[in-house]
């Protein structure tokens, strides 16, 4: 094994001592970020999981640069690493993506971008204001953009984390690689506020702030509410003390990250979150406690965030979504759902296409500017029509059994548990955003979705039979003193 990774080696650092002698020195520092860690990653692909969850939320800060794209190199070199080790290692059973991500998300999409492919060049013709649209809505490059970079990452991903966690004895350890994710995008979010040139109220009109950081605010808000579900049940759970004070701390500071994007629809997938803790702790004591959390935050928080989540909130405020082209309450959401809207019945049963809104009448008529409804189940209805609708609705709902049932998983311990509680609930959160927000389509805002799904499908339930706990190896998990005797009573016939 050692000298196929070295014969494997010697050509590339041939290659890269040669192009490092050539190069500038911004793309040589940008070259090693993306190659170096490719020997530790090819040692134990692992490495590329724990590299691949701080980069992938990340991956639209990175200075874009023709044949170094560092996501490229790491998905790579993490499934050439993990293929190696799976045929020259028989002992891990490999953890398959369920049948229900595949006819549930992957078949429909491949559906979706078949049919897109005679209207990609229409949107060089609706975005004529778009500098390099020639480029975008080329159809190749269309088709790798918003179909197979996608589903490649992300679903890549989750496969990927899902056989890192099996292999690992201490599973848990990757909840707190989620919260280092967290708080390390908590920092262009801070810094952004911090050096904004005009006054926090004048921040909040300007929803672009943070678009320099390479994501919506809306996108940030979504991610980091996503990250804050799990966080909050460990926090508040049967978690062991040193874990729950962590994931307190670790929970604060994101939560005022998502503040801090004046995302209403972040802010909302948190409150769905919080909602879901106090019905599964119906305890007085936590009843108190976030209620006076809750007064604490009403008296402290900044006039511009009070002014943020009150935004709309006033008489005939609701009346206006149908009538103003932009009303303060929706931002113009409605409207443009009651442009869209006919366009499912054009192709009612299986939609018009990937990101059909961009070859929308509305959009060719100009009364709509958006590629994209601002509404996921729009959208979904619009590309994938009420085919496709059903069958991600069917692998969403296939997601939720899966989390609930491992949350209640006596083989696993407290931590894996809170952790899947809180990622069903984040989950829930993300899903009533999503009337509000955009791309159903793998993204950097889902990572944390795609990390917990990932998490998920490492686990045999203890109620759900399957081949992989039988053949999963000596060192995989569970890894918790309580986890392990309920799994060895499981498997003996005893009790634990």
């Amino acid at each position: 094994m050692t000298r196929l990774l070295t014969a494997l080696l010697l050509p590339g650092a041939a290659a890269l001592g040669a192009a490092l002698a050539l190069w500038p020195p911004g793309k040589v520092l940008l070259a090693l970020a993306a190659l170096l860690p490719l020997p530790l990653i090819l040692r134990d692909f692992r490495v590329g999981v724990v590299l691949l969850t701080l980069a992938l939320p990340a991956s639209t800060m990175v200075p874009p640069l023709r044949g170094l794209n560092v996501l490229n190199y790491l998905i790579f070199a993490t499934l050439a690493a993990f293929a190696l080790r799976a045929a020259f290692d028989r002992r891990h059973a490999v953890a398959w993506l369920p049948g229900p991500v595949w006819w549930g998300f992957v078949l429909p999409a491949t559906m979706g971008i078949v049919l897109a492919w005679p209207h990609i060049p229409e949107g060089a013709r609706n975005y004529p204001a778009l500098a390099d649209a020639r480029a975008i809505y080329e159809p190749t490059a269309y088709v790798l953009s918003r179909y197979v970079k996608p589903l490649l990452y992300w679903l890549g991903y989750a496969f990927l984390l899902a056989n890192a966690v099996r292999a690992s004895a201490r599973p848990e350890r990757f909840i707190a690689l989620l919260a280092l994710s967290a708080l390390g995008l908590t920092l262009p979010v801070f810094a952004t506020v911090a050096r904004y040139p005009g006054t926090l109220t004048e921040l909040v009109s300007d929803r672009e702030f943070l678009s320099p950081r390479g994501l919506h605010a809306n996108d940030f808000g979504l991610l980091l509410a996503m990250a804050c579900g799990p966080l909050l049940f460990l926090a508040g759970g049967q978690a062991r003390p040193r874990w729950r004070l962590a994931a307190g701390a670790a929970l604060a500071v994101v939560f005022c990250g998502v503040l801090m994007t004046f995302s209403r629809g972040g802010m909302l997938a948190c409150l769905v979150t919080l909602g879901g803790f106090l019905w599964h702790h119906r305890r007085l004591k936590t009843m108190v406690g976030v209620a006076a959390a809750a007064l604490v935050f009403a008296l402290a928080a900044p006039q511009a965030v009070q002014e943020r989540l009150g935004t709309g909130l006033r008489a005939g405020a609701l009346s206006d979504t149908t009538q103003v082209e932009h009303d303060d309450l929706t931002a113009g959401r409605v409207h443009g759902w009651t442009l869209l809207a006919p366009e499912v019945l054009d192709s009612p049963w299986i939609g018009s296409g990937l990101g059909s809104t961009q070859w929308s009448a509305a959009v060719s008529a100009g009364l709509y500017r958006a590629n994209h409804p601002h509404n996921i189940y729009l959208e979904l209805l619009m590309d994938l029509g009420l085919l496709g609708f059903a069958a991600v609705v069917a692998c969403y709902a296939f997601f939720m059994r899966r989390l609930r049932t491992l949350a209640a998983d006596p083989a696993l311990g407290a931590e894996m548990r809170s952790f899947f509680l809180g990622a069903r609930w984040a989950l829930w959160g993300g899903l009533a955003m999503a009337a509000t927000t955009a791309y159903y389509m793998p993204n950097p805002a889902q990572t944390f979705l795609w990390f917990g799904l990932g998490m998920a499908f490492a686990f045999a339930p203890a109620s759900v039979p399957a081949r992989a706990a039988v053949q999963a190896p000596p060192d995989a998990i569970p890894s918790s003193g309580t986890g392990r005797r309920a799994a060895a009573a499981a498997a003996g016939g005893g009790r634990p």
